[in-house]
């Protein structure tokens, strides 16, 4: 059975400029539909693999749910699926999903945690911040105009669910942000390599933590708003540490008991 909006659904897939006109997105495979259905986002299409379905019984589950809430849901076979999709060993189901809408003046004014990213490029980084800071409170995460893409199908699969769930507000003007999360009483935080250690980060009060671009940080321009640089202690020789870790590290830091 020829599966309805083909083309388009290949096109969210493979295509940024489809995405981001037609403000919807593909999720593959049973961790992702799963998370989708759970967190009740905006899911307007499942297909199917026609004989997996008959014999898994959480795909059978998900098509009953799709059928209560009255999401189009469609079968075909196995040479489809993997046609339209990226894996080559399918796991029997696809969706289509439209972009999240999240609350901009909620996620300012919640008391977790904010994260800020200048120029983030890599997608991988970018869906495991989303599970980190998903994990430690976060309120939310904001990004500024030249970073990846929220609904990059790496970001998508790397965040294992988060992304439907954390706010997250794309092009982001940093500048102006700042000076707004200023005026809320938020503390701007940014790591630098010869910063404070960030074990003598206060934990009182809010706090966003400003990252940079994974080759060249944090714009000079931005550096210069925050109120105050962290760096992560490393061992002798080592001058880096990835994006998503260091977030990790601050993001719980800021958890323990006060």
């Amino acid at each position: 059975m020829p599966v309805k909006n083909a083309r388009k659904i290949l096109a969210l897939i493979r295509n940024r400029k489809a995405r981001e006109r037609e403000r919807r997105f593909v999720v593959e495979g049973i961790r992702l539909v799963h998370e989708a259905l759970l967190s009740e986002a905006p899911v307007e299409q499942l297909i199917f693999d026609r004989e997996m379905l008959e014999a898994d019984g959480r795909l059978q589950e998900f098509h009953r749910e799709a059928m209560r809430r009255e999401i189009t849901v469609q079968q075909t076979d196995r040479r489809a699926i993997r046609n339209m999709g990226e894996h080559q060993n399918p796991e029997g189901v696809l969706g289509v999903v439209r972009n999240m809408a999240h609350n901009r003046e909620q996620a300012l004014d919640a008391s977790g945690p904010l994260i800020l990213f200048d120029r983030l490029r890599d997608p991988n980084n970018l869906g495991l911040v989303l599970r980190t800071a998903e994990a430690a409170g976060a309120a939310g995460i904001f990004l500024s105009p030249g970073s990846v893409e929220l609904y990059n199908s790496k970001v998508v699969r790397a965040s294992r669910g988060s992304i439907f769930r954390l706010p997250v507000f794309r092009n982001e003007e940093l500048p102006a942000l700042i000076e707004d999360l200023q005026q809320r009483g938020v503390r701007i935080v940014s790591t630098q390599l010869r910063g404070t250690p960030f074990y003598e980060i206060e934990q009182k009060g809010r706090i966003a933590f400003l990252f940079g671009n994974e080759t060249f940080g944090v714009d000079p321009d931005l550096q210069q708003r925050v109120h105050r640089t962290v760096s992560i202690p490393m061992a002798e020789g080592v001058n880096s540490l990835n994006v998503a870790v260091a977030a990790g590290i601050l993001l719980f830091r800021i958890r323990e008991p006060r």
